[in-house]
């Protein structure tokens, strides 16, 4: 059983910013181990149903204006509410939302030199509990085909663990994966995780929070 709010921004090389802000939840049934649903769920009074597979998923928005609501969340605590088999069976929920990562790239690249690397910052959270970030850099295997079909099917995303202090530096080192033309998108996301337990039906649910900022393709040269 898991509640998820989940809020991702994409940067591009015009500049602009482009968020992704939802919530989704999955509720199982101890009997029968089969996908279920609760009587409610709420984020911020916001009442969330569930979807024809009784699954939950919500997104705020641009076409419903709802997008400001959601930026709203970043670097607050969210009132989370689960009603299970009755009225009693109730729990409410702080959760820590990470703040936004805005400004991880100051001057977003097109190409990236591996040989130079690349200084990236963001913005610091001292309420995040992990006090680290997570920097994942990962292949885009058609792009990078298509530029250079000598380039690999697959390479393994590099995942970096460094303090949320706001600053690393991209090093030839964490870029030694990649080869020259190929192209790669770079992630930067902190999160929480805590749980709960619904009083009378007893089922144990999991909250997570993430924030991360995402790049395009850059394409990596010597």
């Amino acid at each position: 059983n898991y509640v998820l709010i989940n809020a991702n921004q994409v940067l591009s090389n015009t500049d602009s910013e482009e968020l992704h802000i939802g919530v989704s939840a999955a509720f199982i049934d101890s009997n029968n181990h089969q996908v279920t649903v609760v009587r409610t769920l709420l984020v911020n009074n916001q009442i969330i149903q569930p979807d024809q597979d009784s699954t939950y998923n919500y997104n705020y928005n641009f076409t419903s204006g709802e997008i400001n609501k959601g930026s709203q969340l970043f670097g607050t605590q969210v009132l989370v509410t689960i009603r299970g088999m009755d009225d009693a069976d109730t729990v409410t929920s702080s959760v820590y939302v990470p703040k936004q990562l805005s400004g991880t790239i100051a001057e977003f690249p097109n190409n990236l030199s591996i040989s130079k690397g690349l200084q990236l910052q963001w913005t610091p959270d001292n309420q995040n509990t992990w006090g680290n970030v997570l920097i994942q850099l990962y292949y885009f295997s058609s792009l990078s085909k298509k530029s250079d079909s000598t380039l690999p099917s697959n390479i393994s995303t590099v995942s970096l663990t460094v303090p949320d202090n706001g600053s690393y530096f991209l090093s030839k080192t964490d870029l030694t994966s990649f080869p020259c033309n190929a192209f790669i998108g770079i992630t930067i996301a902190r999160g929480t995780q805590n749980e709960a337990l619904l009083p009378l039906s007893r089922k144990r649910v999991y909250y997570f929070s993430s924030a991360s900022v995402s790049t395009p393709p850059v394409k990596l040269t010597q």
